[in-house]
């Protein structure tokens, strides 16, 4: 699963309204299609590039809007949660 299948399933599945809103703008900053590598002082971060505007949401940044996801995320249950919880924090490291 990628960083924007876990997110729109956040904005599309979740119960959670913060949740939706920290997801909806990581994927209106980031846009939902580019992921991208990006090196930053020799190391490489995986990131979101906006389409229009070229903007990354890459490091510290994405890692932190995550952490704003998964902290509103804790009382969704069920096989689908657990998928993407996983693979937003695989993408949070």
């Amino acid at each position: 699963m990628t960083i924007k299948e876990a997110l729109e399933a956040v904005v599309k599945e979740s119960n959670n309204p913060y949740a939706k809103v920290y997801a909806r703008a990581a994927l209106e900053l980031g846009d939902s299609r580019n992921t991208v590598i990006v090196e930053q002082d020799n190391n490489p971060y995986i990131g979101i590039a906006h389409e229009k505007t070229g903007k990354v949401m890459i490091g510290e940044e994405l890692k932190t809007q995550i952490l704003y996801i998964l902290s509103n995320l804790q009382s969704w249950r069920g096989e689908r949660a657990k998928e993407v919880k996983a693979a937003l924090k695989q993408a949070g490291r």
